[in-house]
């Protein structure tokens, strides 16, 4: 009867056991914002203690603005001489416009006077056969004595002065010819100015748009000569003074949060067959031996905690010796508002999920 009644309280034993995995391998976790710089400079105000309570948006750090603001002045500077600059060019091109609708205009002038001295042409060259025709004529009538040399002579002066006048309005073709020519350049050039003219608009717009973004870029680095919070939390291992020289991604501050803690537990690789998330479990905190918190499974880690460390273990190489795995599971905290009991990470917890 004896031996019966062990078996039984055994079972029991197994039985409980069986419904419930607990770990003592577990801590309180919590967001933990760092507060970097992100430029180099030198540290001008410190607002904030340690462990002083802090809101998001809160001023924590001013560094030196004073060289940063020169930038600022001298890329709005660089932005308005961009800006003349594409009025002066803009200027420039409708002067050159103008310059074109002139030259064409001067253009067609000198073409039309082109008609007018063919026509001249034409006309001496007529006068010029007349002219000769009569000179020919009266130089017969010369040798037969029937017409006398001063009416020859000035038959003769009328083929000459028509010889002349044909040579004259011959170099006024030629004059307009070349007049033509350089008009007709001189359009071209003017066209290709204008040309130029816009591409020079558009590479000053281009200069303008440049100087905009670095005007912009100047303005976002003086703003990061005031330092915020990016959380609400709690002002923690604080590692700046005033006149300190900070640079680039330096940690200064870690802000820790105040609102929401939860718990890391590391179950063996054995121990979490049956749990699942949403399992209740207690949790009891090393700190408060008389208070159990009451929590639920969140989620279970995708790898163990040793894929995590700085030298993860390779089964590949060396003797080969097993060794059980961990695997970190998110336990939330459902009933942690109890100011009596101050949560705070780090805190050594054990755990008891409810498999069952």
């Amino acid at each position: 009867m004896k031996k019966i009644f062990t078996i039984i309280t055994v079972a029991i034993i197994l039985a409980g056991c069986g419904g419930k995995q607990e770990t003592d391998n577990a801590q309180l976790e919590t967001d933990i914002s760092p507060v970097i710089p992100k430029i180099n400079g030198t540290v001008a105000k410190i607002f904030v203690q340690d462990n002083q309570v802090v809101k998001e948006g809160d001023t924590l750090i001013l560094i030196d603005d004073a060289d940063y603001k020169i930038d600022v002045m001298q890329a709005d500077i660089a932005l308005q001489i961009a800006k003349e600059n594409v009025l002066l060019s803009k200027s420039s091109k409708g002067a050159l416009s103008t310059s074109v609708i002139s030259v064409s205009a001067n253009s067609s002038a000198v073409a039309a006077n082109m008609v007018a001295a063919n026509a001249g042409v034409e006309a001496a060259r007529v006068r010029l056969d007349v002219a000769v025709k009569n000179y020919d004529r009266f130089s017969n009538l010369l040798q037969q004595k029937s017409a006398t040399q001063q009416q020859f002579d000035n038959i003769k002066a009328e083929k000459e002065a028509a010889e002349q006048q044909l040579k004259i309005a011959e170099g006024q073709v030629l004059s307009l010819k070349k007049q033509i020519e350089a008009a007709q350049s001189q359009v071209a050039t003017t066209r290709a100015n204008v040309s130029t003219s816009s591409n020079g608009i558009n590479l000053a717009e281009l200069n303008v748009k440049q100087a905009e973004s670095e005007l912009e870029a100047a303005r976002l680095r003086l703003s990061y000569c005031t330092i915020t919070a990016s959380s609400d939390g709690v002002v923690s291992k604080k590692n700046v003074q005033k006149g300190q020289v900070v640079s680039i991604g330096q940690p200064l501050i870690a802000i820790t949060s105040n609102r929401e803690v939860w718990v890391v537990a590391n179950f063996k690789e054995t121990q979490i067959e049956k749990m699942k998330v949403g399992q209740d479990a207690d949790i009891e905190v090393d700190a408060y031996g008389d208070k159990t918190f009451k929590g639920k499974v969140e989620s279970f880690s995708q790898a163990t905690g040793a894929k995590f460390s700085l030298l993860p273990p390779d089964n590949a190489t060396g003797n080969f010796v097993k060794v059980t795995q961990r695997i970190p599971v998110k336990i939330i905290i459902t009933d942690s508002s109890d100011k009596q009991y101050p949560l705070r990470a780090g805190m050594s917890v054990s755990v008891t999920v409810k498999t069952k």
